[in-house]
């Protein structure tokens, strides 16, 4: 995975030009918490994360960066004081058959819901994953990372934070409604979803998926919802190889027609 560049890491003497300075500048801006872009779209992604739209959308198969990016930038973003905090929510949703009621407190019910977020920590720097403990620990005044059930939004407003929205494709409308509502000040929500893996057979319809509904409502709101929102499609996968096949096999089957259609609206060209 290519590292970020710093200028002083080049020989002493080299001149750089002028257009060599601005690639270099380039990849340093595309470079987070050790993860850099590695292909157009992750690219496009780092670039719509950077920006100050409140509303990020970013879709495509399983593999393909979506949380990784998302959580690198947002970490970066905190670390550089553009938010006092990050918060990581997803709807606890289980793979498969349910296995019932968890024990223990709220924070241990959660753990295994996000797991994905510290697996994520294995590739970053170690210098920055001692960081985030740092950030994970302390009372809410002292704390910049939060994990939240989606359960538990309801009648609050996010101010001032980077928000990720992980599995939003397992959110019905209302849910879609309660967490999209919840946007205040300074605040940005970025949602990742692959259509390809919803969990609640009620929602693999576009009429009742509010993942769905929300972006082919913005994308048909047109000039009036642009400056609100960006989304980009990510179709490379850099997991593994096989992951790539086990999707392609299985999305023919499962993916609405519309949910594709729509997917490819943010298509990086």
């Amino acid at each position: 995975m290519r590292r970020s560049i710093v200028y002083g890491n080049l020989p002493c003497g080299v001149v750089v030009s002028e257009s060599a300075q601005d690639k270099l500048t380039e990849v340093v801006a595309l470079a987070h918490w050790g993860i850099s872009a590695r292909n157009a779209g992750q690219t496009a992604a780092i670039r719509a994360l950077t920006n100050d739209k409140p509303f990020l959308f970013l879709t495509g198969p399983a593999g393909t960066g979506k949380t990784l990016i998302t959580q690198a930038v947002g970490l970066s973003r905190v670390e550089d004081h553009d938010f006092r905090k990050l918060v990581y929510t997803r709807l606890q949703t289980q793979l498969g058959a349910d296995v019932g009621a968890l024990p223990g407190t709220i924070d241990e019910k959660t753990y295994p819901f996000v797991r994905p977020f510290l697996d994520n920590l294995d590739i970053m720097t170690t210098q920055k994953r001692s960081l985030l403990e740092q950030y994970t620990k302390g009372d809410e005044d002292r704390r910049k990372v939060f994990f939240d059930p989606i359960q538990t939004l309801r009648g609050g407003t996010f101010h001032n934070a980077f928000v990720i929205v992980d599995e939003t494709q397992n959110l019905d409308t209302h849910t879609q409604l309660g967490v999209g509502t919840r946007l205040g000040t300074g605040t940005k929500f970025v949602f990742c979803g692959n259509f390809a893996q919803i969990d609640n057979d009620k929602l693999r319809t576009p009429k009742s998926n509010g993942f769905y509904r929300l972006l082919k409502g913005l994308y048909e709101a047109g000039e009036e919802a642009a400056p609100y929102f960006d989304h980009v499609n990510l179709t490379e996968v850099e997991r593994h190889p096989a992951v790539a096949l086990v999707e392609r096999i299985l999305r023919s089957n499962e993916v609405a027609p519309e949910f594709e259609t729509l997917e490819a609206r943010g298509n990086v060209k």
